[in-house]
């Protein structure tokens, strides 16, 4: 009878250490422990089909139809920031919009590493700090001016 009543403490004592600790160890959370090291948390933040007209000497040649995926710095817990999202797509729009240096009919490979560095760069200058780790290019696409044009004129008749 003893020993089943001093068995019965015994796991009841085990069964509250247990607990107990489990409670400590979920209060850190694994956020806390990722802060506390100092590991950066980065989501990314897809933009949707975006189409930027080009402009060559005064007159729209064609549009580029892009899709980017931000890898962007997430903030600390508590600390409230504005949505980053249009901050983002400001950024995509005015680069590809302002860069005259591209020829969007003719890219080469090192163009789209140029450009995604030129986006990263406005977007983190949009932002007013470095949260933007990195630019991925879903899709890049140019449409000549005439081809959208003779399109439509096709569907409509």
């Amino acid at each position: 009878m003893i020993k089943t009543l001093l068995v019965g403490l015994w796991a009841g004592g085990v069964s509250l250490g247990g607990a107990y600790l489990a409670m400590m160890l979920n209060a850190q959370g694994p956020d806390k422990a990722e802060s506390e090291d100092g590991a950066k948390v980065v989501e990314f933040i897809n933009t949707e089909s975006m189409s930027i007209p080009v402009i060559r000497e005064g007159k729209v040649t064609g549009y580029v139809v892009a899709e980017m995926s931000f890898a962007v710095q997430k903030g600390k817990e508590g600390e409230e920031a504005a949505a980053p999202t249009p901050y983002l797509v400001d950024a995509a729009y005015r680069t590809l919009y302002q860069n005259v240096a591209a020829d969007f009919e003719h890219l080469k490979p090192q163009d789209l590493k140029e450009l995604s560095d030129q986006v990263k760069k406005e977007a983190n200058a949009r932002l007013g700090e470095e949260k933007v780790q990195d630019v991925l290019v879903s899709s890049l696409n140019f449409v000549a001016r005439d081809e959208i044009r003779a399109d439509w004129f096709k569907k409509k008749h």
